[in-house]
């Protein structure tokens, strides 16, 4: 009998903290949302006064800080190029992952999410028409103006989802406390080597950084347990057939 009531109370606090699991879960997901569509007000607004032409008191003293430590810019060149090509690579490995692993919806959804980011970077980009600081292109054929960042908003977008499956995982707690850390110091340090470069204003790279929070928190909240973008194409279909055979 006290086997039984051992067991019973066992089962009953396994409940309850599967309980307390969802609950923080839940919370977490729906934080991410709000800051999702807080990030996007924000980006939305910022947009706005930089295509009116506002005039942002601290753009100036900022950047002439940053361009302070132009002394090596071979330097600041490196850590720039860690936002183009070693991302591109990134990016299209995870999507291939998370082919490779049946997780098709959630490969999808990642794959639209950058192609959105990136034309939408170029999109904002030419609407706003604002120059750059060194006054010419990036050399990049057809990049020509400045706002927002894309190298900022491609960093925090690409390697947060990492970090975000990561922290997700059964990784060690380690690794999934740092990678988070090592995103937002890899983002500032390419927002701030752009502008040592005289390749961006700080607000080019404070747009990057709200819509690579809006497209991160999205992202969490589109691949929040039970979503349409976690769920398997095989677990559906099996779904499907229980659901016919009942």
């Amino acid at each position: 009998m006290s086997t039984i009531r051992a067991n019973s109370g066992t089962a009953t606090v396994a409940h309850d903290d599967r309980a307390a699991d969802q609950a923080h879960s839940g919370q977490a997901n729906a934080a991410s949302l709000f800051i999702a569509v807080a990030a996007l007000i924000g980006f939305v607004l910022l947009t706005v006064a930089a295509a009116s032409h506002a005039v942002f008191p601290f753009d100036q003293s900022l950047l002439t800080f940053a361009r302070s430590f132009d002394g090596t810019p071979l330097i600041w060149q490196a850590v720039s190029e860690t936002a183009n090509i070693p991302l591109i690579v990134i990016g299209f490995g995870l999507i291939g992952w998370l082919v490779w692993k049946k997780h098709h919806r959630e490969a999808l959804l990642v794959f639209l999410m950058l192609a959105a980011v990136t034309a939408g970077s170029e999109g904002v980009k030419q609407l706003v028409g604002r120059p750059r600081p060194s006054g010419n292109g990036d050399g990049i054929p057809g990049v020509v103006y400045s706002y927002p960042s894309g190298h900022v908003l491609e960093v925090l977008t690409i390697l947060g989802i990492v970090a975000v499956r990561t922290w997700r995982s059964s990784r060690p707690l380690v690794l999934r406390l740092a990678l988070p850390i090592i995103v937002v110091f890899e983002a500032f340090l390419v927002g701030f080597a752009r502008m040592a470069l005289n390749a961006h204003y700080p607000t080019d790279v404070l747009a990057g950084l709200l819509g690579g929070t809006a497209a991160l928190g999205l992202y969490i909240w589109f691949t929040r347990p039970g979503a349409w973008a976690t769920k398997r194409s095989g677990d559906a279909d099996e779904s499907s057939s229980r659901a016919k055979a009942a």
